[in-house]
């Protein structure tokens, strides 16, 4: 999945892609190896800043899933 957050700063908006995966982390139990808690990761797919809010918009639909 993926999001796009925009947020204003001095020369226009600056746009920044992410994408959100849970990730399973390993159980410390030799019996139980296939229970973990589950971990939110987010990772940095593309940034971009933009002159007109227009613009951005335009960019970033393209990431939406």
């Amino acid at each position: 999945m993926n999001n796009v957050t925009y947020k204003p700063v001095k020369e226009g908006v600056h746009v920044v892609v992410l994408r959100t995966a849970l990730k399973k982390e390993k159980s410390n139990r030799a019996n139980n190896s296939d229970r973990g808690k589950c971990k939110l990761v987010k990772t940095v797919i593309a940034e971009e800043t933009f002159d007109e809010w227009e613009a951005a918009y335009a960019w970033g639909n393209q990431f939406l899933v």
